[in-house]
């Protein structure tokens, strides 16, 4: 016959035991060697507005665009003002990929025009005329994002005043056809999710309280048991003793 009691005892030291392994990991954080990475997919939901609406129409299912970053927590800022200087690149590396038309992903191995399909900057097809690019995740969380980059034929965000792309979506446009807007400009919305596939701690220490509950509640009726038998024991030998002794005054 299976033990249910010791089951789970043994049950419950289990689930504290992760759950405190998991607060240590929390509260110590992510380790910086061996880090897994994330890959960012902004999930366009819906286009707000749109200069020509009769060429608007959003696909569904739409991941619009891609940021590969090196780990759960990451920081990095990349601008190229399409000038001869080089692109500055600062913090972590990063991976960008878009539906822009012929644009190939961007990563800090772009070194400027000659790294554009023509060998030059802004000139024709799927070239990068500039960017500026920033991003802070914590744990697992993007807490930040801005991208602008224009293209010879499409514009994500804008450097000449319509404001980044960031956690929620933005301002695009394209002389084709990007996001479900074609040969206008629009502005979408979304949303971003990450690959990552971690429990929440906050449900394993429900999971470890419902439990300790469970054990609690069984130990208190194991405990009033004990007592009910015992006061029953009790009763029944001060009845013995009585019944003996009056047998024995009346022998």
């Amino acid at each position: 016959m299976v033990n249910l009691g010791r089951l789970i005892n043994k049950l419950v030291a289990l689930i504290l035991s992760n759950a405190t392994l998991g607060a240590l990991i929390v509260a110590i954080g992510p380790a910086p060697v061996g880090a897994t990475s994330v890959t960012w997919s902004f999930y366009e939901t819906a286009i707000t507005s749109c200069s020509n609406p009769g060429s608007c129409v959003l696909p569904q299912p739409f991941v619009f665009m891609t940021l590969a970053l090196p780990g759960p927590t990451s920081n990095g800022t990349a601008t190229w003002l399409g000038t001869v200087n080089q692109p500055v690149y600062t913090g972590d590396s990063f991976t960008l990929t878009t539906g822009a038309s012929f644009m190939r992903p961007l990563s800090p191995a772009f070194m400027g025009g000659a790294s554009n399909p023509s060998g030059s900057a802004c000139a024709n097809g799927g070239d990068i005329c500039d960017f500026n690019i920033s991003w802070s995740e914590t744990a697992g969380q993007l807490t930040a994002v801005d991208i602008n980059i224009d293209l010879v034929s499409d514009n994500i965000g804008g450097m000449a005043g319509r404001g980044a792309f960031g956690l929620t979506g933005g301002p695009i446009a394209s002389d084709g056809t990007l996001g479900g807007c074609g040969f206008t400009q629009c502005q979408i919305a979304g949303f971003w999710q990450s690959d990552l596939s971690v429990p929440e701690p906050a449900s394993v220490a429900l999971l470890a309280s419902g439990l300790f509950g469970t054990w609690l509640g069984r130990r208190r009726r194991t405990g009033r048991a004990r007592n009910r038998r015992g006061w029953q024991v009790g009763l029944c030998n001060r009845f013995l003793r009585r019944t003996t002794r009056l047998r024995a005054g009346t022998g």
